[in-house]
């Protein structure tokens, strides 16, 4: 693989993602949160060793792939075995997961067979700190929280691999996933022994803390009393819930909270974001998101998609329906495409604004994912307008003027964003692509089994 001498290109161009690979390289770094920029980077540019297993300065997809899945075909959605709409049959489980329940339903499956020692997960430590934990115990599953949006620092997996003997669970977002393997191959290949599985989100951006900062500013929280936070739960689309030290807990809808929509636009996302080619999870067995679909729009508890990419974990899935744990319905590749939106399937927008980077002499990561093929590269003026604006707007994160971006939002960028939600109206609920034959929805009555 070729490498940087150091992370020096990765801290110019903010593009760390804290997984805690490079800490692992080279002992003499740290993740530390940057008080202006707000995200986990490390605390000095590291050796060639860091840069070696670090996602934001390469990423080996064929190789890596060869090494978890020896003789599968690589295609552009990754290796697929089988794509699969389920769903908990557990209500409750469905409704705080918000998408389906799936991930907690297989972590279950899994701590209950003998060849699987324990999980290695995300857990809430306190306020805005959540750390992975390693749970042997099937009672502790459902005390997991669900996806955390915020840029965390994950060390801690690697750490729990090397303490404890035996094979392990790893549930991990795809950039995470990317580090941890990286460093396994290269520098401590005995580790991989260690990995039973592994769950993988499909991944919906991760976000700085200005995120979060902008979000209390616009409800009147204080952010520095946040005791918790919960993203999701309460039905398929979900709530943002953050509660503080007095007891109070303050809501938001993800869908039509204006707030919210300024808050979590895609400028507040961690850098390396907007270069991801891996949303699906290339390096997970199995990969479990939200069904982002119009068939499943009105669905009440949320359904998920699954990606099996092993026969093993499709066969742990089928265990499941047959012990009436779950239901599933079989799809097709295009329902990742489908409820990715291509330009994120295939990395469209993502492999063009590497080359105006390139163009512009800024540092990115070298990604060429297995969908590098069926990309469809968006118009340079659009990623060229998008890294003007991304500029900008970080700027004024990094200033606090939070109540600025919230009025350029409902002036300058209102057409824009009325026509996101246009655009979400006519594919989601009319259905247009239907209307026009340019897809058929899956009909009603295959998925009738859902809540």
């Amino acid at each position: 693989m070729n490498v940087t001498h150091d992370l020096s290109g990765v801290l110019a161009s903010d593009l760390c993602i804290g997984c805690g690979a490079c800490v692992f390289a080279d002992p003499s770094l740290e993740l530390q949160l940057d008080p202006v920029k707000l995200i986990y980077e490390p605390s000095h540019a590291g050796n060639a060793a860091a840069a070696s297993v670090c996602p934001a300065v390469q990423v080996d997809y064929r190789g890596l792939q060869d090494r978890l899945f020896p003789g599968a075909e690589q295609t552009p959605y990754g290796v697929v075995h089988s794509v699969v709409l389920a769903q908990s049959t557990d209500e409750g489980r469905n409704l705080r997961a918000s998408s389906g329940g799936l991930i907690k339903e297989l972590l279950i499956a899994l701590l209950e067979r003998d060849d699987v020692d324990g999980v290695i997960a995300l857990g809430h430590v306190e306020g805005l700190e959540f750390e992975p934990r390693l749970l042997t115990a099937v009672d502790e599953v459902d005390g997991l929280p669900g996806s955390i949006y915020h840029n965390l620092p994950k060390p801690r997996v690697l750490e729990l691999l090397r303490e404890h003997e035996g094979r392990f669970v790893l549930v991990g977002i795809p950039c995470e996933l990317e580090g941890i393997f990286q460093y396994i191959h290269t520098l401590e290949p005995h580790l991989a022994q260690r990995v039973a599985t592994t769950v993988g989100l499909l991944c919906g951006w991760q976000y700085s803390h200005h995120a979060l900062k902008a979000i209390c500013e616009f409800k009147g929280i204080e952010f520095d009393a946040i005791t918790d936070v919960s993203y999701r739960g309460g039905g398929p689309v979900g709530k943002l819930r953050i509660r503080t030290a007095d007891g109070r807990t303050t809501s938001a809808s993800r869908r039509v909270d204006f707030g919210y929509q300024v808050a979590f636009d895609r400028t507040f996302n961690t850098p390396r974001c907007h270069l991801c080619v891996n949303h699906s999870n290339f390096l997970a067995d199995i990969v479990v998101g939200d069904a982002w679909l119009p068939s499943t729009v009105a669905t009440r508890t949320g359904i998920s998609l699954v990606i099996n990419r092993t026969e093993a974990a499709d066969g742990l899935l089928r265990e499941l329906e047959a012990a009436g744990r779950v239901v599933c319905n079989d799809v097709t590749v295009e329902e990742i495409k489908e409820s990715q939106k291509r330009r994120v399937a295939f990395g469209d927008f993502a492999y063009a604004y590497a080359d105006h980077l390139d163009e512009v002499g800024v540092h990115r990561p070298i990604l060429e994912g297995p969908n590098r093929p069926a990309a469809e590269l968006v118009d340079r003026d659009e990623v060229a307008s998008f890294h003007r604006e991304l500029t900008t707007k970080l700027a004024l994160q990094r200033q606090g003027r939070y109540r600025y971006l919230y009025w350029r939002k409902a002036t300058k960028e209102l057409p824009r964003f009325l026509a996101r939600y246009w655009e979400w109206f006519t594919v989601r609920i009319l259905r247009i692509k239907s209307l026009t034959g340019e897809r058929q929805e899956i009909p009603r009555e295959e998925l009738s089994r859902f809540r």
